[in-house]
């Protein structure tokens, strides 16, 4: 029912569609190194837990003021804390948007380039006659009953996000 006639192309696409589909996977550890906590983050979370294991130790009832000082003093980190981590999530949504376009436009050219480069090819030949659209199948190839590269990775594409589209959700 169904012949291969360009294997190296139907793996090709297919790897190139797959990898196109899961660059929103691809993108989440690539952005995971650039994420991190930073030193002073890192430095302001100690001295939080710090103050904490000092304040457990002190009596609220009897130390009052000490007790006092030391929230404050927490209170003022964790405000601190609290702004460095949202500017470096805002830093990050920004690096996840680019990393993701800059990778969605590189895939989506090799694909282009490679459907115009090998625009002519089929990539299989299906038995029988599929006579409304064997026209629009294998469109621009000469070849009866197969379709061409540009269906081929259209009709990949659609398979593969709809199949991985459970993963990636």
């Amino acid at each position: 029912m169904l012949e291969v006639l360009n294997g190296f192309l139907l793996g090709y696409f297919l790897v190139l569609c797959t990898i196109s589909a899961l660059v929103p996977l691809l993108v989440k550890p690539i952005v995971a190194c650039f994420s991190r906590p930073s030193q002073l983050e890192r430095k302001l979370w100690d001295e939080i837990v710090m103050l904490k294991c000092q304040q457990k130790q002190i009596s609220m009832k009897d130390e009052f003021a000490a007790y006092s000082k030391l929230q404050r003093r927490i209170i003022k980190l964790e405000a601190e804390l609290n702004e460095n981590s949202q500017d470096r999530l805002s830093k990050t949504l920004a690096i996840k948007g680019t990393i993701h376009m800059v990778l969605q436009v590189v895939i989506g050219l090799i694909i282009i380039i490679s459907v115009i480069f090998f625009r002519r090819e089929p990539i299989v030949a299906l038995k029988g006659d599929l006579f409304p659209l064997s026209t629009l199948l294998k469109y621009p190839s000469d070849t009866p009953n197969a379709i061409s590269t540009h269906m081929w990775v259209i009709i990949s594409n659609v398979s593969i996000r709809a199949l991985l589209k459970p993963m990636i959700s």
